[in-house]
């Protein structure tokens, strides 16, 4: 895992990215084993006990088993245009540097690449990138999801726009899916003025409080319900859910108060550089007090865009040895 973040001030932004890559591996725990073995005890009572495979294997789960330094993680695409990334460490066997690197080497052959529009660049990335997919999923099974945050300055409007693409979870079957998606991307709201992506769900509490866990738990309660009463779950449309997420009774409007992006004011670039920096240290040290294995930590990149373009602040530079 790890953790990215993009804060937008009223004269530019501020981008942030660690290092760690965290690598996972199916694994069963002990105290699940012992439940499973006494519930098959119960059920058989004084007859021996019979283990099918397949339930033992359901029991294993893929969990984060060890992490390494270091890998990139905030790259400069082009002068006013930041990446972060989160997910997969390659995609068809080349790393996420080399290739950005190589769509990058792409844009600089294209004459008319600087007068190109953000949302053009985004979409040449994300067919780039889909091209990619699709050679990687010729020969392995799968690809886990994989998040790239960019972040553009304009110069003309002195504008921030942030943009998410997602590489989605897919598999070899979905090459034969005519029109499947294996890239999506959209722009975020105007209103966030923070975008992270990756373990990042103690900054999305505090950002957006309780809100955001409700409007994900209305879909699936409402399709749960409509299971349990024998109604088609793909009848729950997403009209019928967006009027639930409007509902009074279901969402009060005492959530909406503990959303602390709404009140984000307008950020000098040293208030996002220093936010960002905030929430990056927020995930870090929240792992000291839980049992999981570090999954965000490193070298922690700091970078900003503004009318001077991009440039690192911090993590760029090999320094002396502590020691010396």
């Amino acid at each position: 895992m790890t953790f990215i973040a993009t804060v937008i001030a009223k004269n530019g932004a501020a981008v942030i990215a660690d290092s760690i890559v965290t690598s996972t591996q199916p694994v069963i725990e002990y105290n699940e084993f012992i439940r499973f073995f006494e519930k098959k005890s119960a059920e058989a009572k004084n007859s021996p006990v019979v283990m099918d495979p397949k339930d033992i294997i359901s029991l294993f789960q893929t969990k984060p088993h060890h992490t390494k330094n270091y890998e990139e993680k905030l790259f400069q695409y082009d002068k006013y245009t930041a990446i972060t990334t989160a997910g997969a460490a390659t995609i068809n066997d080349k790393r996420i540097i080399d290739l950005i690197e190589e769509i990058k080497q792409k844009n600089k052959k294209d004459k008319g690449y600087t007068q190109k529009k953000i949302e053009t660049k985004i979409k040449d990335f994300s067919a780039y990138l889909t091209e990619e997919v699709k050679k990687h999923l010729k020969d392995k099974s799968s690809i886990r999801p994989t998040t790239f945050i960019f972040t553009n300055f304009s110069q003309n409007t002195s504008k921030t726009t942030v943009f998410k693409v997602e590489v989605l979870s897919s598999s070899q079957k979905d090459l034969q899916v005519s029109g499947y998606d294996f890239v999506s991307y959209n722009m975020t709201n105007e209103y966030e003025k923070v975008v992270c992506d990756g373990q990042n769900g103690i900054s999305e509490k505090i950002l957006f409080g309780d809100i955001l866990t409700v409007y994900n738990m209305i879909p699936r309660i409402a399709k749960k319900v409509a299971l349990d009463f024998g109604v088609d779950e793909q009848k729950v449309s997403e009209s019928y859910i967006n009027k639930l997420r409007k509902d009074k009774d279901i969402v009060p409007p005492s959530l909406f108060s503990e959303m602390k992006i709404f009140k984000l004011g307008e950020l000098s670039l040293q208030q996002a550089v220093d936010l960002a920096n905030l929430l990056m240290k927020v995930e870090i040290d929240f792992q000291n007090y839980t049992e999981d294995i570090p999954t965000v930590g490193g070298v922690i990149k700091l970078a900003i865009i503004d009318k001077k373009g991009f440039r690192f602040i911090a993590g760029h530079e090999i320094t002396k040895p502590i020691n010396l």
